[in-house]
This record gives C-alpha cells, structure tokens and sequence, in this order.
C-alpha cells in the first residue's frame, strides 16, 4: 500500500517507509531537545553538550553545589546537577539572561529529577521592559504534592493540588510555564501529562528602572538539614507562543 512522499519533494507515492512534512517531527528526529511541547518559536535549547557558558548559576548554604555531570541525563550525555544545601532555604539555580524581544507569549521548559528529600522545584519567567518588572513563576512541591504558581501580590499560591509525582534520578518530569508578555497575565502551566489552562491570571508586577531584558531560572529547595540533588537537561525558552 502506497504511503507518505519521496525525500525530493512533496509529491508522489512511497511503498517501503514513510515520508516527512513535519520539519519539527524532522529536528526531533535528529536529535534536538525540544521534544516534549512542541509550540512556539525556540529562542535558546540546550541539552548542555556545550557546558554551562550560558547560564548564571549560584546556590545557597552549606554543601550546596551547582555542576555538570553525566550519567543522569535527559538527552544527549550531559545534565547539570543543583545540589540544595542543609541550611534554611538553601538553593541551588539556574539562570539565563537574553536581550528583550518584541512582546508575545514565551516559554521556559525542562526535564528535572525529584529526591526524597527534595522540598520544591521552581522555575520563573521574569521581563524588563525598561519601566516595569513583570515575574511569572511555576512550582512542584514533592511535600505537599502539589503545583504552585507566583501570584500577582507576590507570593505562592496553589495552581493544583494532589500531584504526585515519583522520585527519579534521573529527569524524567517536564515543566513548562507559558506567559503573556503583551497582557501581563498567565497563559498555561504543564507538568508530564497535566496542562492547566491560566488564561487571564495576572502575573506579579512592580516599578524597575534599568536596562530591558528578559531572565529565565530554574531552582531546587531541599529540606531543612538534608542535602538533595536535582538534575536538569534539555532547557528550552520560546516565543511565539499559541494563546
């Protein structure tokens, strides 16, 4: 039975394998990260084969640790390991930082590993416009189960409750908080199979005179006087993104 098109073009039968149309199918295919959601336009991707030259980073307390290290990858060979202190919010982040764009809705997705004693995994979408600061935040808290997200007064509040998640050792959850930058507002929050519309949620805002940007970090929290590791790869930001 005849299916799919010829490598030279788009037209005409194949008999043996099927054909492409999809050039996001095609990079997949090939070997790029962006995987998992699909939608908008790549900004930056990575699956950290070139290291951590992009990214800030830093941590928090005592034993705290930030590095690459292979063998609890994603994708590809490499993944970078936040090491959360024993202190009182000890933290270990990523970060990265890219020259402001024209507004639309952007993306900040990544595959992460969960410890027993990991307290919670935050990932938060912060623009400059030059006169204002606008910050958007998702959270996974491993003990309460739960998906959090950064509201307008600038503080937690609970997106959804009763998620459990397993521990890993290796990344094997994905999140990805969409934003509206043209309306200041949520657009949707996905953690593995859950996608949690937000359409019309205001994110926190506040004066800020400097230089515009955009800034992108993702944070792991361990439980007081015990030192987890979280692992994360293929990090991707996007704009462009369906509303």
């Amino acid at each position: 039975m005849p299916h799919g098109t010829p490598d030279w073009g788009s037209m005409g039968p194949k008999h043996v394998v099927y054909g492409l149309d999809d050039l996001g199918e095609h990079a997949v295919r090939v070997g790029c990260p962006s995987l998992w959601d699909r939608r908008g336009d790549v900004v930056c991707l990575t699956d950290f084969r070139e290291g951590l030259g992009v990214f800030d980073y830093g941590f928090f307390g005592t034993n705290s640790d930030v590095r690459l290290c292979t063998g609890h990858s994603r994708h590809g060979a490499y993944s970078v390991k936040l090491r959360s202190g024993d202190q009182p919010n000890s933290v270990a982040y990523l970060g990265i930082r890219l020259p402001f764009q024209d507004p639309s809705a952007i993306g900040l997705e990544f595959s992460f590993s969960l410890a027993p004693e990991t307290q919670t995994v935050e990932a938060f979408v912060d623009w400059y416009d030059g006169t204002r600061n606008y910050q958007a935040g998702a959270s996974y808290s491993y003990l309460s189960s739960s998906l959090g997200y950064w509201t307008s007064a600038g503080s937690w509040g609970v997106l959804l409750s009763d998620v459990v998640r397993g521990v890993s050792s290796r990344p094997e959850h994905t999140l990805k908080l969409v934003v509206d930058m043209t309306l200041g507002t949520y657009v949707r929050c996905l953690l593995d199979e859950l996608a949690i519309d937000m359409r019309g949620t205001a994110v926190h805002e506040g004066p800020l005179v400097g230089a515009p940007y955009w800034y992108f970090q993702i944070a792991h929290y361990g439980q007081l006087g015990l030192i987890p590791d979280c692992y994360v790869d293929s990090v991707v930001v996007t704009q462009n993104e369906p509303v």
